[in-house]
């Protein structure tokens, strides 16, 4: 899906979630699209299961967030509002 900014250009940020399929992971990615949606921001997702990866991005606890090059969730799940905060400053 491509949202419209205010200035007609699409507004997208590249996510990867460093995940194993669970539950946790699931809630935290549903709390994503909706953090990006209520912004007007879509999302570009890479789904990340491959352990030596996650060491290699220094991800120490899944499920964990990457917004461009930096990781900003690490082995928890943040609610919208905390998401809309990190989604804004990145």
């Amino acid at each position: 899906m491509n949202i419209m900014g205010k200035d007609n250009t699409t507004t997208t940020k590249e996510v990867k979630l460093f995940s194993m399929g669970c539950n946790m992971s699931r809630t935290l990615m549903t709390n994503m699209h909706t953090a990006a949606d209520d912004l007007g921001i879509a999302l570009k997702v890479e789904e990340v299961s491959d352990i030596q990866e996650m060491l290699n991005e220094g991800i120490t606890a899944i499920p964990a967030v990457q917004i461009g090059d930096r990781v900003v969730v690490n082995g928890e799940v943040l609610d919208v509002s905390e998401l809309k905060e990190l989604l804004r400053r990145s």
